[in-house]
């Protein structure tokens, strides 16, 4: 956890949960930029860099399924699908494993 001043106000951050703020500011980038930036911040950045700490730390670990899950509320299949596919294959493969662990219906799986 870490402090931050925001005006006279200390304000407590829990950093497992910085994916809510995260999914919040996607979702600016997306009609301020469109959905390639909005895609490229989340999950080529954030989404990737939230997984590796889950893989360190346990608060972020009970977090991941949330942040996957919301993913899915930023953005439909077909645009999380098309991204995948402009991206390297060791790439693509991680985020595939990301998006696609809790999701049993063959339609929402990319080959």
């Amino acid at each position: 956890m870490r402090l931050r001043t925001a005006g006279d106000i200390v304000v407590s951050m829990k950093f497992h949960k910085i994916w809510v703020q995260q999914c919040r500011a996607t979702r600016r980038i997306k009609k301020q930029f469109g959905v390639k930036s909005a895609l490229d911040y989340l999950l080529g950045e954030k989404l990737l860099n939230f997984a590796e700490a889950a893989d360190r730390r346990s608060e972020f670990a009970e977090e991941l399924p949330r942040f996957q899950t919301e993913v899915w509320n930023v953005f439909n299949p077909y645009e999380l699908a098309g991204y995948l596919t402009t991206l390297k294959p060791s790439r693509r493969k991680k985020l595939q494993k990301l998006l696609y662990v809790n999701r049993s219906s063959s339609s929402r799986q990319l080959t």
